[in-house]
């Protein structure tokens, strides 16, 4: 059975600003472990507003870091599958 893999992605756009992932949760007041859980694929499930908060920091889309793939394939040249 082929699964759908989410990834969420944070590094790239991170680094293109000049953002540590530290800077971030302060910023948006999202708890560092939620950042973490949710770059390990440890996280069971991330709210709308979660994600509002990254993009609008960001000044970014959700497709900028966030990539729904195949299992066993990666959306992203390089970038890990879980």
């Amino acid at each position: 059975m082929n699964m759908l893999v989410i990834e969420f992605n944070l590094d790239e756009i991170l680094a293109k600003r000049g953002i540590t992932k530290y800077r971030l949760a302060k910023d948006t007041n999202i708890a560092h472990t939620t950042l973490w859980k949710l770059e390990t694929g440890k996280a069971q499930r991330v709210g709308f507003d979660v994600l509002e908060k990254i993009c609008v920091r960001l000044d970014c889309e959700l497709t900028d870091f966030l990539f729904v793939h195949k299992e066993g394939k990666s959306a992203k040249k390089g970038a890990r599958a879980k």
